[in-house]
This record gives C-alpha cells, sequence and structure tokens, in this order.
C-alpha cells in the first residue's frame, strides 16, 4: 500500500504521465472477453480502494485519466481548467468512493462527477466573465498529433484541429458532452446515456444533431 500523493490528496495523479492501453484487434468473441475482465479488474480495485489501499486507486486513475481529461478537455476548451477539473474529479470521487452505489459502474460514476464538476466550471466562468481561455493544441492530451509527423503535416493538422476544436465549442452543451463521450472518447451509446441519465434513443438523436450541426459548422468556414 503506498502513501497519498499529499499534492493533490488522493493517489495516482499524474496529468503528464498516464498511458493510453493499445486498441484490442481480436474478434468479436476475444473483445467481450476482454471487457469482462476488465470489468472483474475494475469491480476489484474499487472494493480494494474503499478498503484503503492507495495503490488501486493509484490504478484506477491510470484506467480512467486520460479519457476524463479529454473529456472535461473538450468541454471546456483551456487545458489549465481542464486538468484542474480532472484532478478535481478524482479528488471527489476518491472521498466518495466508500458511498459509490455500484463498483461495476464506477468509469460511468466518474464521468458524471466530471461532467458535474465541468457544468459547475461553466456557470462560475459565466458570472465571472473569465478570460483566461487558450485555443487548444493538437499535442494537448497527447491525441492528435505524433511527433513523428513532419512539420508541415503537423501544421496542417494543427490548423484543421484548431477549425475542429472551434466547431466542437459552438455547438450547444448537450450535443457537445455527446459528440466528445460517442464521437471522439468512442463510448457506446448505452455507457452515454448512463453517464448522461437519458434514454439511448436521446444520445442517438443528439449525437446526429451534433454531428450534423458541426459538419455545417466547418462547411460554412471553409466556404
Amino acid at each position: 500500500m503506498t502513501s497519498t500523493d499529499t499534492s493533490t490528496g488522493f493517489p495516482g495523479w499524474n496529468p503528464t504521465g498516464a498511458r493510453r492501453p493499445s486498441p484490442s484487434a481480436g474478434h468479436a468473441a476475444a473483445v467481450e472477453s476482454a471487457a469482462e475482465q476488465r470489468t472483474d479488474e475494475l469491480v476489484d480495485l474499487v472494493e480494494r480502494s474503499r478498503s484503503g489501499c492507495h495503490e488501486s486507486y493509484r490504478r484506477l486513475v491510470e484506467l480512467h485519466q486520460d479519457r476524463i481529461y479529454r473529456f472535461c478537455l473538450g468541454w471546456v476548451g483551456n487545458v489549465e481548467d481542464a486538468q484542474e477539473i480532472c484532478q478535481d474529479t478524482f479528488v471527489k470521487a476518491y472521498s466518495a468512493l466508500p458511498r459509490a452505489r455500484s463498483a461495476e459502474h464506477f468509469s460511468a460514476w466518474i464521468y458524471r462527477i466530471a461532467r458535474n464538476h465541468c457544468h459547475d466550471h461553466h456557470r462560475s466562468r459565466r458570472q465571472r466573465n473569465a478570460s483566461r481561455n487558450r485555443p487548444l493544441h493538437p499535442d494537448d492530451g497527447d491525441r492528435f498529433v505524433s511527433p513523428s509527423h513532419a512539420p508541415d503535416e503537423t501544421a496542417v493538422r494543427s490548423e484543421r484541429w484548431g477549425q475542429l476544436e472551434a466547431g466542437i465549442a459552438s455547438l450547444p452543451v448537450p450535443l457537445r458532452e455527446v459528440l466528445i463521450l460517442c464521437g471522439i472518447e468512442g463510448l457506446s451509446h448505452e455507457e452515454c446515456s448512463g453517464i448522461l441519465s437519458c434514454s439511448r434513443r436521446a444520445v442517438e438523436g443528439r449525437l446526429y444533431r451534433a454531428r450534423t450541426q458541426l459538419s455545417e459548422w466547418l462547411e460554412r468556414k471553409s466556404g
């Protein structure tokens, strides 16, 4: 068992050192088996974390940190704010873990905490009329530009991502968060409906409208 990180109040927070698992290339049965194993691992980690095992919670943070950070980044459009909200999310989850209803739904639960923090941040920023935003960069979250890209290709990708980021930011919040969860993070409609507390049909409708509006926005900007 390891000690709690005194700088954050919970074990495992590392905004620059998280690792993304490699995507599975197996057939459907292998994917299903891997998903079941991952669920079992999550349940075990949650139960151990509830019992005070800091190393188990550190592992939970590692498994979710990248996705939660990208969700917050897409939601608030500001790197510093996204890092702060992501950290606050895991602090809140750590303190509330003993009261969490189901270990099996930890992933959806942590997304909901992040979403609530994003909503609070949005309301607070509107109230104080903050102007701290800086545009997203493709390197933020280590997702959009590979270090192997040539400088000219990186510049093109950077420009395209800047347009895409602005288009996503222009969407109404209900459409934006569905697009981030399903379109960018690759969550299923069922998972998304659990996070957003709405029906699967509502998720499908919002996702369709989000993609349509984003496409129309990009068309107007490119025309």
